[in-house]
């Protein structure tokens, strides 16, 4: 079951990322205003000489739950008649997921984005993809 949800927590990881590695290289060239209209306010800014680096993170957690289903079949006979019967009943266990994502986008002295890069899950990432999606064609 482990395997199963681990699976679809990469198979899902993959939208926003594709967002963001599809859009992100449509803000290379523009103003670094360009890419606070999408992605909101930066969370962080590092001056390295003559470039800097800004920095949008999010990070929370959650828990998912997976419900996993438990039949029992049981037979006997009622009488002369012969009855088969099941019973299913229902086990809920919640696993804890960290959603996290962090943008990192380099820009020279004159504001201008030359350099981007992303780490994160889908969960994460979903909120800036949502904004990123709009640059691409």
């Amino acid at each position: 079951m482990k395997t199963f949800l681990v699976s679809i927590l990469l198979l899902v990881s993959g939208c926003a990322g594709q967002i963001l590695n599809d859009g992100l290289p449509y803000l290379v060239g523009k103003s670094i205003h360009s890419a606070v209209n999408v992605l909101g306010l930066p969370s962080a800014k590092t001056a390295i000489g003559n470039y800097t680096i800004y920095e949008w993170t999010n990070a929370h957690s959650a828990v998912v739950p997976i419900t996993t289903p438990s039949t029992t079949y049981t037979s006997g006979n009622v009488g002369s008649t012969r009855v088969n019967a099941s019973s299913t009943s229902y086990n809920t266990n919640y696993i804890p997921v960290n959603h996290v994502c962090s943008i990192k986008l380099a820009v020279n002295s004159d504001d201008i984005v030359y350099r981007w890069e992303f780490r994160g899950n889908q969960g994460g990432c979903q909120y800036y993809a949502n904004g990123v999606k709009t640059l691409i064609p």
